[in-house]
């Protein structure tokens, strides 16, 4: 009888070296931080940093820990930093996306911020990115009122890229406008607000999240907020989303892979509605929302096995036709970027 060879299992990639006091002061300037005291040689093991900004609240020494510092992947270590990167980005995205010259910080995406209207030049005190980002008009002076005739909505329509019904009269900017993408004919619901941040049709789109194409639902698990939070996002290498989570301190556990996107929307709609129908409100950062944070639920009221055993249960009764697949591993997440 013949002897088989046993299978080679593959090889593991190597363990990163353990650091010491220079690899760690190293990896500290990458995060934009220097040391104050000698590293305790774990990662695990908390010590005092500082920023390498003169002018930062960060010169003040914080402690943080090795693993934290390597968990943010080249962002900066000091959350003064951090926080005013995300204001600039939320700046940005306002003037953009809503043409709101923001005359303030924005905090938070939820938070009404006052500043100038770039088409009309009046002051307002509402507009808020959450609302900007759907394609609501930032401006309550101009945007969002019937600023073009019927012929020139629907010229501005055709060379956004999307043609509006014909039985379906425009309304305003900040109003979904049904009609049929130029590309490919796909039905689309956009509005015309949106043409200053994307294309008309999702499906289309070179990037995000399309129905017509496979996805993922999700759960993650974040330890310092105590919340467990379910998404989607596209099942592509391109896909970025997971990735940030697990910048921002979440911890995926779970995913389930969907043909179509618009089965896994619609999965996610059912799971967090059913959590919002029995009181569960969702989890803020210290009171402050941040991305995603509408689809979040306290592990205090429900536990993440629960939660799974509730999403298995609520696919098999909406026939999707979904496969249950196995958490993906941090390395899949790094190659997502």
């Amino acid at each position: 009888m013949l002897d088989t060879p046993e299978p080679q299992r593959a090889a593991r990639p190597p363990k990163r070296p353990k650091a010491d006091h220079a690899g760690a002061t190293t990896e500290l300037a990458l995060a934009g931080c220097e040391p104050v005291e000698q590293y305790p040689g774990r990662t695990s093991i908390p010590f005092l940093v500082r920023c390498l900004i003169e002018t930062c609240p960060g010169r003040r020494p914080f402690r943080t820990y090795l693993s934290q510092v390597r968990a943010l992947r080249g962002d900066s270590a000091c959350q003064h930093c951090r926080a005013r990167r995300r204001a600039n980005e939320r700046r940005a995205e306002m003037i953009s996306c809503g043409r709101i010259l923001p005359l303030e910080v924005i905090h938070d995406v939820k938070q009404p911020v006052r500043g100038w209207c770039m088409r009309c030049w009046n002051v307002v005190d509402k507009p808020r990115l959450d609302n900007i980002r759907s394609g609501q008009g930032g401006c309550e002076h101009c945007g969002g009122k019937k600023r073009f005739t019927e012929q020139e909505a629907r010229r501005i329509a055709r060379a956004w890229g999307y043609k509006p019904l014909p039985d379906i009269a425009y309304e305003n900017d900040a109003t979904k406008w049904p009609g049929l993408c130029l590309a490919q004919g796909h039905f689309c619901t956009p509005n015309l607000n949106m043409r200053f941040q994307s294309g008309p049709c999702a499906s289309c789109a070179d990037y995000g999240f399309k129905p017509n194409r496979p996805a993922l639902l999700y759960l993650v698990i974040s330890s310092r907020l105590e919340a467990a939070k379910i998404g989607i996002c596209e099942d592509s290498p391109k896909n970025q989303r997971l990735y940030e989570h697990g910048r921002t301190g979440w911890t995926l556990r779970k995913i389930m892979q969907f043909p179509l996107g618009r089965d896994a929307h619609e999965l996610e709609q059912v799971i967090v509605r059913s959590w919002r129908e029995r009181g569960w409100t969702t989890v803020t950062d210290g009171g402050l929302a941040y991305n995603g944070y509408t689809e979040t639920v306290s592990l205090h009221v429900i536990t993440e096995t629960d939660i799974w055993a509730e999403v298995t249960t609520a696919a098999s009764a909406l026939r999707t036709g979904a496969s249950t697949a196995p958490p993906i591993p941090l390395d899949r997440i790094d190659g997502d970027r």
